[in-house]
């Protein structure tokens, strides 16, 4: 049961993702993105920790997990990984413009990232 639910969960905050990354920019548009970028994030890591577990594998932090991930084949490129990794722990910063942008520019990447491990996550189901 919380396999399913955790993949329904990530497969609609993904899709949700999607959308708002499909409108025109602006602040709103741009603050929502990054809001679900971090939740995509928190249940894709979630997913995978649950995922790895079934099969006796360990992965206590979203780093492990996405290593974990990444040994297992349900994601392909570590860099990107790594800068996602690492944007999410910057993201508490977007109250900075600066920030805010940066990380914008780099969502459609990350969402990618995030859609080839649905695909290969969803291969596992």
């Amino acid at each position: 049961m919380r396999r399913k639910t955790l993949k329904k969960d990530f497969d609609n905050i993904l899709s949700r993702w999607g959308e708002v990354l499909g409108q025109p920019g602006n602040d709103v548009v741009r603050d929502s993105a990054i809001l679900r970028f971090e939740l995509t994030f928190e249940v894709g890591w979630k997913l995978v920790q649950f995922l790895a577990r079934e099969q006796g594998y360990e992965a206590n932090s979203p780093r492990r997990a996405f290593q974990q991930a990444f040994t297992m084949g349900w994601i392909t490129d570590e860099e990107v990984w790594a800068d996602i990794i690492k944007a999410r722990n910057t993201a508490v910063h977007v109250y900075r413009q600066e920030y805010a942008e940066s990380l914008y520019r780099k969502l459609e990447k990350f969402y990618q990232a995030f859609v080839e491990l649905q695909k290969a996550v969803g291969a596992e189901m």
